[in-house]
């Protein structure tokens, strides 16, 4: 093996593990056959490379099936405290969940996709797509319509919209654009049935539009969820999150949500 040779293998390992760990993106357990399929690996290289990241708890082996182990979580976890959003906005997230019976997500925009770093109640359906650590394509969920509207055109994805999840989801760039005018102007994202069918989300920027790092969301039943009756609510919530997240910037003691009951559910339409 030359110098040049054995400089690039360990880039070329490194890229073999980066591609391996992406498939778990959005998916809970995956076996062997799976994994090797997506990351694009070998069969006999992806189980190589799975055996010592399972040693190295990386990775979790159940049956025949793998899963990401602890030590992800552990260093998402530090990553998670390191955000002062982040970092204070769970009592108000489950504050919000109880008032309202409603799932409560935070999320932030990852490339062309939005990620969910935080969540307050149960997932509101069986989809992986809604746990933490789950990605779902920005132009087609609440969340990731408000922080594309606070970006420059400049800054946002290129290219050709994803395919939508529904057939009531955006199918052109047009359809975005006057989306994310409405939610320049009056703060809110809505989607109905776009992400999902019988779901709807309703979602607003956590601090000003224009720089927001994260968006807050609630998300239930279509017929459940009504934007005239939540968005006040929602809105008032991601506020005080951000007015806590600057307190702790600047080292005073941030306010916390008074401890309340669950607030009646709002009433099917």
């Amino acid at each position: 093996m030359t110098s040049s040779q054995a400089e690039q293998a360990p880039a070329a390992m490194i890229d073999r593990v980066s591609s391996l760990l992406g498939v778990f993106d959005g998916s809970r357990r995956l076996t062997l056959a799976q994994i090797s399929r997506r990351s694009s690996l070998p069969r006999s290289s992806a189980h190589r490379i799975l055996q010592r990241l399972v040693e190295l708890g990386w990775v979790e082996r159940h049956g025949f099936e793998y899963g990401l182990g602890l030590r992800i979580f552990e260093l998402g976890s530090l990553v998670v405290r390191g955000d002062g959003i982040r970092r204070v906005a769970g009592p108000f997230m489950q504050d919000l969940h109880m008032r309202t019976g409603l799932t409560v997500h935070l999320s932030v925009l990852l490339d062309a996709d939005i990620l969910h770093v935080e969540r307050a109640g149960g997932r509101p359906d069986d989809g992986d797509c809604w746990q933490v650590g789950a990605r779902q394509p920005a132009p087609h969920t609440a969340a990731g319509r408000v922080l594309l509207a606070g970006l420059d055109p400049a800054e946002r994805p290129r290219g050709e919209l994803p395919p939508p999840s529904t057939a009531y989801g955006l199918r052109s760039r047009e359809q975005l654009e006057r989306e994310l005018d409405k939610i320049r102007e009056f703060g809110v994202a809505f989607d109905a049935h776009g992400a999902a069918v019988g779901l709807a989300s309703l979602a607003t920027a956590v601090g000003p539009t224009e720089r927001a790092s994260a968006a807050l969301s609630i998300t239930g039943p279509a017929g459940v969820l009504k934007q005239e009756r939540l968005g006040g609510d929602l809105q008032g919530t991601a506020a005080r999150i951000w007015a806590a997240a600057k307190a702790a910037r600047s080292g005073t003691r941030p306010s916390r949500p008074a401890v309340r009951g669950r607030a009646e559910a709002p009433q099917r339409a």
